[in-house]
Parts: C-alpha cells; sequence; structure tokens
C-alpha cells in the first residue's frame, strides 16, 4: 500500500484482534496510531505479539477523520 503523507495527520490506524476461541464479535482493539503507519510492520509485529498473548484473526482498520462515517452500509 502506498503511503499518503498528505492525509497523515487525520488518519487513524486500528489493529484489531480477537483472543484464540472467541467469536469474531469479541475482537479488541489491540494497538492505535494517529498519523501514518507502516501497516505491514504493525501487521507483523502485532502478529508476534498476538502470538504469545493468546490472539488471532488480526485485522487492520485505517479511518480518515475528514469523511464522515456511512452508517448505513452498517445496516445493508
Amino acid at each position: 500500500m502506498k503511503a499518503n503523507y498528505q492525509n497523515a495527520a487525520t488518519t487513524e490506524t486500528l489493529l484489531y484482534g480477537c483472543k484464540i476461541g472467541e467469536p469474531n464479535y469479541m475482537e479488541e482493539i489491540l494497538y492505535q496510531c494517529k498519523g501514518y503507519t507502516n501497516q505491514q510492520e504493525l501487521l507483523s509485529k502485532g502478529q508476534q505479539w498476538a502470538d504469545k498473548n493468546g490472539y488471532d484473526r488480526l485485522r487492520i482498520s485505517v479511518i480518515d477523520l475528514n469523511i464522515a462515517p456511512n452508517f448505513i452500509k452498517a445496516i445493508n
């Protein structure tokens, strides 16, 4: 993924994970960072931490705070 430094001040990167054996809806935020984040490095280090701490099913979400959320997508 190409870095976008212009929006770095208005983005947040979240790393989510689930405890092993828990359902998907029980995911937790494992890491939060404002601004630019190297997603490949975050996922690599997150996986190492998750393996040691009983988590799996990691995912990264990048949120641009300048874009209003579309709650209609959440319903459908």
